[in-house]
């Protein structure tokens, strides 16, 4: 009983070691936004920021593991990528193992090559490398008669010869992939591009400038009469008082627009998490259909991770419109 117990620990254990932590989950120890916008503290401002910073630096830590272990694999996928172009050629244009040796001695003498293009030409288009030179001494009307013709035959060919057809159903699964890969591309595509406007008309908001603008103004003026007392005393007064009362409106401005940006980026990447899924499958996919790698399930999840870190550094610089702190 001891022992069944022993194991059945240590298992757990190497479970818990392996286990992946998912974009969503990480989406959930994001800590919420403080009910307090421009009278927050100094202190919870930092603490706020240092715990989302945290965050990010365990997202960063997991996509580098999920990038390790892409490239553990990458010289036993290299050599299955090659052995997968060969066979590929092989049985798309019917070359024989002989041939496909040559190919990968690299010693094929120029006739040879010369044979293995006619072969390649009469296995796709039914022609030898004469009969494309003289298509292209054609006149017009000639060239609209071939290819007539020539339709009419590789329709025929179709037919007869279902190896043939094996590779366009080939092709037409990879065409359905890519098609797949296209529709995820542009959900992920116009969600990035609202978020990226969600921010950017906060940032470009002339106002915000102007006011900064005249923070900065009054600033360099207390500045220059800062260390020798002229009687200016009430000047500097007043203008600390206009810096604070221009800093608390810039925040009140600009601070709930920004948590509401905020708020939005968090829904949008949270709706578009399984469509980053998605589409790192479906790449997987197109990348094993085509060359016969295998990538691990695991890099499926590298773009909801790269999206729910952006999400978290946005989410730490919520508090960067406070200039002014009560304490």
């Amino acid at each position: 009983m001891k022992t069944i117990l022993t194991a059945f620990v240590l298992i757990s254990v190497g479970f818990l070691v392996n286990a992946q932590t998912t974009p969503e989950a990480f989406l959930k120890k994001a800590p919420p936004l403080p009910k307090d916008s421009c009278g927050i503290t100094r202190a919870a401002t930092e603490s706020f920021t240092q715990n989302v910073a945290s965050l990010v630096d365990e997202v960063e830590n997991e996509i580098s593991m999920l990038n390790e272990k892409i490239e553990a694999g990458g010289t036993t996928n290299e050599e299955r990528a090659k052995e997968t172009a060969l066979k590929q050629m092989s049985q798309q244009y019917g070359l024989s193992q002989e041939q496909m040796d040559k190919m990968k001695s690299g010693k094929m003498s120029e006739a040879d090559k010369q044979a293995m293009a006619d072969k390649v030409l009469q296995q796709q288009a039914n022609m030898s490398m004469d009969e494309v030179k003289n298509i292209s001494k054609m006149d017009e009307a000639g060239k609209k008669a071939y290819t007539e013709a020539y339709a009419t035959e590789m329709m025929a060919n179709a037919q007869a010869n279902p190896k043939q057809q094996t590779v366009n159903n080939s092709a037409k699964n990879i065409q359905q992939l890519m098609a797949a890969q296209q529709a995820a591309t542009d959900k992920i595509t116009a969600s990035s591009r609202e978020i990226a406007n969600l921010y950017a008309s906060i940032e470009t908001d002339p106002s915000g400038q102007e006011m900064l603008g005249k923070i900065g103004t009054w600033h360099n003026q207390l500045m220059s009469m800062t260390g020798i007392d002229y009687g200016q005393g009430k000047q500097m007064d007043s203008l600390a008082v206009l810096i604070k009362d221009e800093q608390i409106k810039y925040c009140n401005k600009f601070t709930p627009r920004y948590r509401a940006a905020i708020r939005q980026h968090f829904s949008l990447v949270k709706a578009r998490i399984p469509d980053y899924r998605q589409l790192g499958e479906i790449t997987a996919e197109v990348i094993k259909t085509q060359y016969g790698i295998i990538t691990p399930p695991e890099s499926a999840e590298i773009g909801a991770m790269q999206a729910v870190k952006e999400y978290l550094k946005a989410l730490k610089d919520a508090y960067k419109f406070n200039l002014y702190f009560p304490d």
